[in-house]
């Protein structure tokens, strides 16, 4: 079996296309690591070996997928490598010091995807252990509230080992497990209208309740612990997990009406809630306060125009938080509208990788997996982005794989190894 694994990735056609996009990434990193040196930017000691890192880290993951994923989709990997690169190259340029941290939670999420994508032939049994699943959400988020830390006035880190973890990242996962495996159970039920039994017609709304009853539970947590933008997120991907299942346009409905009733109890519940939804509708009333970081991104973006500032030659710094909530207006700035757009293209790419491999298995389980898990990440993505552009306010989440941040990068990378996973075993 081994020898047979080890051949089929040596003339894998579809490892060997990642391999040719890899070198995009590895470009950029290059590219990115000489423009900076030529801006004067200050990139520290470390930052050779932590590019080279990277790039180690690269090869390894390639080599690791080829070893226990040899037919699985060639383009999701590289995507994800060079928006990763795009992150790490943007670190060194906004918080040199935190670049090293950046490249060890890469390395350590890129060896998450191959361990998780190696599991493949054990993924239908996450099937059985969708309730498991709901309640470890529950019981994570409960424990965070009692020992967490509260941070930018939301409860939603827990201190292991002397580093702080968002157990939140962690719920998005389980999350999408549960929600695979409930409607992979009761999809069909709920697409219809009704079922017939002894003569009599039945309503399927009582088939939501251990749907309701999960996201009742983690809602209710999300709220103690403060965290409006996680509870969007999750109700997002509800939302379109059941329209995807059923096919039922009730549903989007129904939780765009939900959706919009847990933004205005936050308004009034929550404080920071206020301050953000303000901040958006005028964020020059309080611009040397609160609108201050909305002001300023906004000014990056505009100074950005077309082909950008260029890279190091901006000013993006002066943005608070920009290497996590705000690093796509600092990609604007410096890499213009052309660069921006870029990326949003490859968040574009990344979700149609993870549909064409959901569309490719037969398996109904594993369908909704590799669905659910790109419609998170792509949705992620739109969340942030949109909230730098101010069409929504913001809402603290990060920009997958190119934000700053330990445990959302190697969540995002565990999900990128379950897409791959479900492709390689579409290929069986």
């Amino acid at each position: 079996m081994v020898l047979r694994q080890l051949w089929l990735g040596i003339g894998s056609r579809a490892r060997n296309v990642e391999l040719l996009l890899l070198v995009f990434a590895g470009a950029f990193v290059a590219v990115g690591w000489r423009s900076l040196q030529a801006a004067g930017i200050d990139m520290g000691d470390a930052s050779g070996r932590v590019m080279l890192q990277f790039l180690t880290s690269v090869v390894l993951g390639h080599v690791g997928l080829r070893i226990v994923a040899p037919r699985a989709s060639g383009a999701v990997y590289a995507t994800v490598t060079l928006l990763s690169a795009i992150g790490l190259v943007f670190t060194i340029r906004l918080a040199a010091d935190g670049a090293q941290d950046q490249a060890n939670w890469i390395t350590l999420g890129m060896a998450a995807m191959v361990t998780v994508a190696g599991c493949h032939r054990l993924f239908p049994r996450l099937q059985r252990m969708k309730y498991s699943a709901a309640l470890l959400a529950v019981v994570v988020l409960a424990a965070t509230g009692v020992f967490g830390t509260t941070i930018n006035g939301a409860r939603l880190w827990v201190t292991v080992a002397g580093r702080t973890v968002q157990t939140t990242e962690i719920i998005k996962a389980v999350l999408v497990v549960f929600l695979a495996g409930y409607l992979t159970d009761v999809g069909a039920v709920l697409a219809s209208s009704g079922f017939r039994f002894g003569g009599r017609r039945y309503s399927n709304w009582p088939y939501l309740i251990p749907l309701v009853v999960t996201w009742l539970g983690a809602m209710a947590a999300l709220a103690l612990l403060k965290d409006l933008g996680t509870i969007a997120l999750l109700l997002m991907l509800a939302i379109a997990s059941l329209y995807v299942a059923t096919g039922r346009l009730r549903f989007v409905v129904g939780g765009g009406a939900l959706l919009a009733a847990t933004a205005v109890a936050g308004y009034f519940a929550f404080s920071h809630v206020e301050d953000r939804i303000d901040t958006w509708r005028d964020p020059y009333a309080s611009a040397d306060s609160s609108g201050y970081q909305t002001v300023q991104s906004i000014y990056a973006i505009q100074a950005g125009g077309i082909t950008g500032e260029g890279l190091g030659l901006g000013e993006p710094t002066v943005i608070p938080a920009v290497t996590t909530d705000y690093v796509f207006a600092a990609i604007a700035e410096e890499l213009g509208l052309a660069g921006a757009a870029g990326v949003v293209l490859l968040f574009g790419v990344l979700v149609v990788g993870g549909l064409q491999t959901a569309l490719a298995t037969r398996d109904p389980f594993l369908r909704l997996l590799a669905c659910c898990s790109a419609m998170l990440l792509g949705i992620q993505a739109a969340i942030i982005i949109a909230g730098n552009l101010r069409i929504i306010p913001t809402t603290g989440i990060t920009l997958p794989f190119v934000s700053y941040g330990g445990s959302s990068l190697v969540i995002n990378f565990a999900l990128i190894g379950l897409i791959l996973g479900v492709s390689e075993e579409s290929g069986d």
